[in-house]
C-alpha cells in the first residue's frame, strides 16, 4: 500500500503485513525500516502480530500500529524504527487520527458499541525512548519564513526566502533546497556563516525569480504558456534524526498566467443590433475576476467609496449601470410606478434618442438628470416600464435572461448631482450561469394537440377516400365479361 510523504521531491513508503518499504528524494534513497535489532521483520519485535495502520502527520511522524496495538516510531527521510511504550491493551480495536490542531490522538471501538477518543503524547512519548537510546539531533535550531503553502509570482517579480541553522561546530551541516516541477524559475544563493562559542549559525537567502524577456516574440502566448507552471520548494538541513523539530514546510511557488478570454456577443442581444455578432476580449487585470451568478438570481450592486485611505463610506446616492460591450439583454424588477414615479422616468433608450451625438457613456449623467417625482417635470407617459435607477433602499434589482448564459461589464456612474464635484465611476463584471429552462407546459401541449389533429385528419380523410373507391368498384366490375353474339 503506498502512501506518499509530504515533501517537494516525490517520495513515499510502503508496507506489507510485516516490513515497511521507503523510497526518499525522487526514489534516490530505497530500502527497508530497520529494527533496533538489524532486520526489518516488526512482527518479531511484536509477538508475530501484523501491520494494521500506518499514519504520517504533517510534520513528518510516522506510527506503525500493529493490530495487536503496539506502535513503532519513525520519522520521513530516516531509516530505522524504534518502539514505543503499550499505550493500551492488546485486544482494543484501536485507530490513530490526526485533529484539526495537529495533534494525534487514539480512537477506541469499545465492545459496549460506544467508541472513545484519547489524546496521545506523542512528543513526549518519542523524547522518552530518545533518552534510552540515546539519541540525538544533530543541529540545535532549524528555522525559516516560509509563512505560506503557495506564492504566486507575475512577471518581474521575486520571492525572497531565508533559513537558519544553529549547530555543533565541526559537523559540517548546510541547508539544502529542493525544488521539483518545471524549470521555470532562477536561483541567487547568498550564504552568511557565524561561529561563536562553540556553535555555528548558517543563514541561507534564497531569491526566486524568473528572468525571460517576452519583447518581440513572434510565438508570444507559447512562451508565455512555457514558462508558467507549479514548482514545489522545501528547505531541509543535510542531516537530521527522529528527534530533530524538522520545519516540514513545503512550498508551492506558481507563475500564474492570467489570460484575456474572448466573449462573443450575439447581435440579438446588443443595443444597436449589428449586422454581425460582436466578439470583444475579456481583460483580467483590467475587469477583475467576474462575480458568477445563477441567472435566476436578482442582482442588486453595492457601491463603496474609497480614497487613498481606504474606504470612506457605502455610496447610498442614486446610480446607473450599463453594460461597456452594448449589451442589453438585461432588466430591472422594478417599474416606474413601483418605485414612485409620477410620470415617465429617464430610460438608456430616451437618453440615446435625445443624445445622438455623443458617446453612450457620455449621453446619461448627473449633467442631465431628472427625477420623476414630480407632476411638473415630464410627461405621464408609460409606468409600466422598467426603472433604470439603482440606490441601496429602492430595492431596484438587475435579472438576467433565462435562455442564455452571459458575460456583462458594467460601468457605473453616479447620477445624484448634488452627491459630489467628481465623476464618480466603477466597473465590475457579472457571469450568469445556469440550467436552461424547458419549453413551456401549455407550448409542448399545443404542439401536440396540433400534431394528434393533423394526424387525425390524414386519417379521416384517407378512410373516405378509400370508401369512394370501394363503392365505386362494386357497382362497377373491373373487367366487363365479353358477351357472345349469336349468328343467324
Amino acid at each position: 500500500i503506498p502512501y506518499f510523504i509530504f515533501s517537494a521531491l516525490p517520495g513515499l513508503i510502503l508496507w506489507n503485513k510485516h516490513s515497511i518499504y521507503y523510497c526518499y528524494h525522487n526514489f534516490t534513497f530505497t530500502g527497508i525500516l530497520q529494527t533496533p535489532a538489524g532486520h526489518g521483520n516488526l512482527s518479531m519485535l511484536s509477538n508475530d502480530s501484523i501491520i494494521h495502520e500506518v499514519f504520517i502527520d504533517y510534520y513528518g511522524n510516522i506510527l506503525i500500529k500493529m493490530e495487536n496495538n503496539v506502535i513503532f516510531y519513525s520519522k520521513i527521510n530516516t531509516r530505522d524504527v524504534v518502539k514505543l511504550h503499550l499505550w493500551t491493551n492488546n485486544t482494543t480495536r484501536t485507530f490513530v487520527l490526526l485533529n484539526t490542531s495537529g495533534y494525534t490522538y487514539f480512537l477506541y471501538a469499545l465492545d459496549n458499541g460506544t467508541i472513545q477518543i484519547q489524546d496521545y503524547p506523542l512528543s513526549l512519548e518519542t523524547r522518552s525512548v530518545a533518552f534510552m537510546t540515546k539519541d540525538k539531533c544533530p543541529y540545535m535550531a532549524f528555522h525559516n519564513n516560509v509563512a505560506r503553502v503557495f506564492y504566486f509570482l507575475d512577471k518581474g517579480e521575486t520571492l525572497t526566502l531565508w533559513t537558519q541553522i544553529i549547530y555543533p561546530e565541526n559537523t559540517g551541516l548546510y541547508v539544502v533546497v529542493e525544488s521539483y516541477g518545471p524549470k521555470i524559475l532562477e536561483e541567487s544563493h547568498d550564504i552568511s556563516f557565524e561561529a561563536a562559542f562553540g556553535h555555528c549559525t548558517k543563514t541561507l537567502t534564497i531569491t526566486f525569480y524568473q528572468n525571460v524577456d517576452y519583447e518581440g516574440l513572434y510565438d508570444y502566448f507559447e512562451m508565455q504558456h512555457n514558462n508558467t507552471g507549479l514548482v514545489m520548494v522545501q528547505l531541509r538541513p543535510s542531516e537530521y534524526s527522529k528527534t530533530c523539530p524538522i520545519a516540514q514546510k513545503v512550498s508551492d511557488v506558481e507563475e500564474r498566467e492570467i489570460n484575456n478570454e474572448e466573449c462573443l456577443f450575439y447581435r440579438s442581444y446588443l443595443r444597436h443590433q449589428p449586422a454581425k455578432n460582436l466578439k470583444v476580449r475579456y481583460i483580467w487585470k483590467k475587469y477583475g475576476c467576474p462575480l458568477r451568478l445563477d441567472f435566476t438570481e436578482k442582482f442588486q450592486p453595492v457601491i463603496q467609496l474609497f480614497d487613498d485611505n481606504g474606504y470612506v463610506k457605502d455610496v447610498g446616492a442614486n446610480f446607473i449601470v450599463w453594460e461597456i460591450h452594448g449589451r442589453d439583454d438585461y432588466s430591472f424588477n422594478n417599474t416606474m410606478a413601483q418605485s414612485g414615479c409620477l410620470h415617465e422616468a429617464q430610460t438608456w433608450k430616451s437618453m440615446i434618442e435625445l443624445n445622438k451625438h455623443l458617446p453612450l457613456e457620455e449621453v446619461w449623467g448627473p449633467e442631465n438628470y431628472i427625477h420623476c417625482f414630480s407632476y411638473a417635470m415630464g410627461k405621464p407617459g408609460d409606468l409600466n416600464q422598467p426603472y433604470e435607477i439603482i440606490n441601496s433602499s429602492n430595492g431596484n434589482h438587475i435579472f438576467w435572461p433565462l435562455g442564455h448564459s452571459g458575460m456583462y461589464v458594467f460601468r457605473v456612474k453616479i447620477l445624484d448631482p448634488n452627491y459630489s464635484f467628481c465623476n464618480l465611476t466603477a466597473m465590475f463584471a457579472i457571469e450568469t450561469f445556469g440550467l436552461i429552462p424547458s419549453p413551456s407546459v401549455y407550448l409542448v401541449a399545443a404542439f401536440l394537440f396540433v400534431l394528434m389533429l393533423l394526424f387525425f385528419t390524414i386519417l379521416v380523410l384517407s378512410y373516405f377516400q378509400y370508401v369512394r373507391i370501394y363503392r365505386q368498384y362494386i357497382y362497377k366490375p373491373l373487367h366487363n365479361p365479353q358477351r357472345k353474339h349469336k349468328k343467324n
